[in-house]
């Protein structure tokens, strides 16, 4: 087995959901002060990517995290929310969700 703490390593023994849940484990063990998510959740069903999120979000206390995705069910786990259509600001929201 390669060493899995290498990122270019995943692609050719993990499976597009397990490459994503690794790099949530990395992520955990890093405990970055922020983090950039794009479509990270992609290759998951809703609730492994909720799980996935609450995990980062209760181990990660303090983290800014900037996540880009497609699906709104993950406006919950983020305190605010910006719609961006063809390069355009279309909508920007807070909540309390957090």
């Amino acid at each position: 087995m390669p060493r899995l703490d290498e990122s270019n390593h995943w692609q050719r023994f993990l499976s597009p959901g397990e490459q994503q849940r690794m790099a949530f484990a990395r992520a955990l063990l890093v405990a970055p002060r922020w983090l950039y998510m794009d479509e990270a959740t992609s290759a998951m069903d809703e609730e492994d990517e909720a799980a996935m999120h609450r995990a980062i979000i209760d181990g990660l206390p303090g983290l800014t995290l900037l996540s880009i995705g497609h699906r709104s069910s993950l406006k919950r786990f983020h305190d605010r929310h910006v719609r961006v259509e063809d390069g355009k600001l279309i909508e920007q929201t807070t909540s309390g969700a957090v």
